[in-house]
């Protein structure tokens, strides 16, 4: 089942680029010798943050590396499902395709495919 991932991280670059053109545009318009150093620092702070979600999203979205981690569902709450891998470790996945959340239930055992670096679920299959 596939979880449309490139829509999620499409919609994260839009929201950074929109941050960090907001950002940096208040860092360079802003009269200095009347703001307080530390706002502006604190721009600096934000646009660094949100230039390393970009990167992270733009390396996500253009190459194809993914994980593969496979377990069982231990239980839905909303939208997150909880999965105990074959490792022993508990996973929470925010699942936002309401037709494959509503196909899952406790007990199913999974493969869930997963993006490389911000581990967004690209897939989810059932296996018997």
């Amino acid at each position: 089942m596939q979880l449309k991932p490139n829509k999620t991280i499409v919609t994260f670059i839009i929201i950074c680029v929109l941050q960090l053109s907001l950002s940096g545009v208040r860092l360079f318009t802003t009269d200095h010798q009347m703001v307080p150093a530390f706002i502006g620092f604190t721009y600096f702070l934000v646009s660094l943050v949100f230039l390393g979600l970009l990167v992270v999203m733009l390396i996500d979205l253009l190459t194809k590396a993914r994980r593969t981690i496979q377990g069982r569902i231990i239980n839905k709450e909303g939208s997150i499902i909880n999965v105990l891998r074959d490792d022993g470790k508990l996973k929470r996945f925010r699942i936002n395709v309401p037709e494959v959340l509503d196909a899952l239930r406790a007990d199913y055992r999974v493969e869930i495919v997963s993006t490389n670096l911000a581990n967004i679920p690209s897939r989810i299959t059932v296996i018997e």
